[in-house]
Formats: C-alpha cells, sequence, structure tokens
C-alpha cells in the first residue's frame, strides 16, 4: 500500500467521521444500523481506490465546464441527501432482507466495475481529458462492452447506497442528478478522444457509453 493510498484512506475516514458525527448528533440510534455501515464502507473504499487529483488543475482543464466539480457535487451531494432522508425517517431498523443483500451486491459490484476499469488503463487513466504520448485506444476488459465502465460503476454503487438506506427521495432524485452529471462528461470526454484517438469514432459506434449497446447508445 502506498503512501498516496494511505492518504486517500486517511481523508475519507476524517471525511465520514466529520459526516458520522452530524448524523449521531440527530439520531444517535443510526449506529445499530448495519445499511449505514455498508454505506460508509463503500464512501471510504471509493475514495481510497479513486485516483488522486488536484481541484486547480481540473479547473485549468479548458473546456470542461465544471463537469467534474457536478460529479463531485452530485456524488457527495446523493450521499448526504441520503443520510438526511434516514435521519429524518428514523426507521426503528433496516432489516438486511433479500433486497438488502441484492442491493448491496449492485453497491460492490459498482465498485468493482469502476476499480477493473481504472486498472485496465493504468497510467492512461486520468481525471482531467487530455491524451497522452502514444496513447492507444483500448478496449480490453470492461471497455470491450462499455466506453465508460468507470462512470457505470460509479453510477450504480452511489445510487444502490441510497436504496440501501430506504431514502428513496435520495435514490430517485440522486439517480437522475447523477446520470446527468456523468452524461455530460462523457459528452466532453468523447469530443477529446473522437478528435485526437485514431479509431474512437468506430468504437462508438459499435459500444454503448454506460451500458452494453442494445440498439440505443446510452
Amino acid at each position: 500500500m502506498t503512501r498516496e493510498t494511505v492518504r486517500r484512506a486517511g481523508q475519507a475516514v476524517l471525511l465520514w467521521t466529520a459526516v458520522g458525527g452530524s448524523v449521531l448528533l440527530w439520531w444517535p440510534g443510526a449506529l445499530r444500523l448495519p445499511a449505514l455501515w455498508a454505506v460508509v464502507v463503500l464512501g471510504v473504499l471509493a475514495n481510497t481506490l479513486q485516483p488522486s487529483y488536484r481541484l486547480r488543475d481540473l479547473v485549468r482543464a479548458p473546456g470542461d465546464r465544471g463537469t467534474f466539480h457536478q460529479i463531485l457535487l452530485t456524488v457527495y451531494g446523493t450521499q448526504v441527501a441520503a443520510l438526511v432522508e434516514l435521519v429524518l425517517r428514523r426507521p426503528a431498523r433496516l432489516p438486511f432482507d433479500a433486497v438488502a443483500w441484492g442491493t448491496l451486491m449492485v453497491m460492490v459490484g459498482g465498485l468493482a466495475l469502476r476499480t477493473w476499469a481504472i486498472a485496465t488503463l493504468g497510467g492512461w487513466f486520468t481525471l482531467r481529458v487530455d491524451l497522452k504520448p502514444a496513447q492507444r485506444l483500448v478496449q480490453e476488459g470492461p471497455y470491450r462492452w462499455v466506453r465508460h465502465p468507470s462512470y457505470a460503476g460509479a453510477l450504480l454503487a452511489f445510487a444502490a447506497s441510497a436504496v440501501l438506506l430506504h431514502a428513496w427521495v435520495a435514490a430517485i432524485l440522486g439517480s437522475i442528478a447523477l446520470y446527468w452529471a456523468f452524461r455530460r462528461r462523457i459528452a466532453y470526454e468523447e469530443h477529446v478522444l473522437t478528435a485526437g484517438l485514431p479509431g474512437y469514432a468506430e468504437y462508438m459506434r459499435r459500444t454503448g457509453a454506460l451500458w452494453p449497446r442494445v440498439g440505443l447508445a446510452w
């Protein structure tokens, strides 16, 4: 484990400690909910496995138009909204029934898909949209079926986390917000990639953006 990975994990723990402290001030009984702990673990893992970035570099990225910041806001906003909805409802318990286990599997699967996508691209995976020298079109791993599996995984994981907490309003609105944020980012990325990466236009015609193509691009 690298020093940078430890740093990201520490940041995530501190962030969730602050958020958890606020939740406990409103409703200490939330500590008894295994579903809440599952969401916290997902959040820590997601941040730990996330490549490092500096916001000032992303702000300077030409043509970005705030797409990365929109993704950050919708990801964190969905999680905060789910926690607020949970506290306002204060359910006596959140049973780990078949639906809950299925939702947990979707969360884990989404995080695994995102991690697989990042590992497949390796050094070519960047949070700032640009092309590196000698970069080629990657069509291995999850990129065989979808063009943006890291976004698809994040969308599944964070939308499912709200469902696991039975925060239905946050799940619905958050899914719409996340989808819109990723769609804006994808449009920007694909403008850059089509212009600078040979074969990308043909690759777009054969694959879906967020899930395997079944007659639909999105």
